[in-house]
């Protein structure tokens, strides 16, 4: 999947369907992006990608259901606010973000095609 998304065509289209919006534009991605928590655990991120608005969307492409974990992603959000905010930086700054799973099952099991939280 990271080869598909080498061509921001292709993840352009996939965010587009995903969110319902036609006018999105990916201008740039990056394919097995490391985040690094100096902290504590690190996360390589599958597609980074970010929009001409500045909104950035982390997708991860999961084959194992114990991967698609909603406190992972909770976690993949809160290393992209840490890391796109500088010391000072007002919170009404902080810039928009998403985080999506793409499941081969249903992981949450209500029967939905995308969940939107």
């Amino acid at each position: 999947m990271s080869k598909v998304f080498e061509d921001k065509k292709c993840t352009e289209l996939l965010l587009r369907i995903i969110l319902n919006r036609d006018d999105l534009i990916v201008d740039h991605v990056n394919c097995q992006q490391d985040i690094k928590n100096l902290q504590g655990r690190s996360i390589r991120m599958d597609i980074l990608a970010h929009d001409r608005k500045g909104v950035i969307y982390n997708i991860e492409v999961q084959n194992d259901d114990a991967g698609a974990d909603p406190k992972r992603a909770r976690y993949n959000s809160s290393l992209l606010d840490a890391n796109i905010t500088e010391a000072g930086d007002d919170y009404d700054q902080l810039r928009e973000t998403y985080v999506i799973f793409i499941t081969k099952n249903d992981v949450l099991g209500k029967g939905l095609p995308i969940y939107k939280s």
